[in-house]
């Protein structure tokens, strides 16, 4: 049963994020482990990246989602931090902190015009 008081939705299955969270790794000696998943759900609130990772509950998270990771082009990406909040067998679940959901919607306008487009180009032909 989920408790989450958001909805979230998936993504398209190309979209990645790269979680960097700061870690106790033994005895008081801090480290960062980087994880990139595949994005699962997303929402204003946070999202669920699949991984095999262990992280630890809570750890505050810098994060980087890229809806279209074969694309070097910055309309793409959107940075964030987020707090780890679940973590299961499947991956982890980060509620944000910080984003800028104004340049959500516009990567995520920006996927939706490049993936029309290339609709578009096929059905063409040109």
């Amino acid at each position: 049963m989920h408790n989450r008081k958001n909805t979230r939705s998936q993504v398209w299955p190309d979209t990645k994020a790269t979680i960097r969270v700061r870690e106790t790794f033994g005895a008081d000696s801090r480290g960062h482990l980087t994880i990139t998943g595949i994005v699962q759900n997303l929402g204003s609130n946070g999202l669920f990246i699949e991984t095999d990772e262990n992280v630890a509950v809570p750890l505050r998270a810098d994060i980087i989602i890229d809806f279209d990771p074969e694309s070097k082009l910055s309309v793409f990406k959107i940075q964030a931090t987020g707090e780890t909040v679940h973590k299961s067998k499947e991956g982890i679940g980060i509620r944000f902190i910080t984003i800028d959901l104004n340049k959500l919607q516009k990567c995520i306008i920006a996927k939706m015009n490049k993936l029309d487009e290339e609709a578009k180009y096929k059905l063409t032909g040109d």
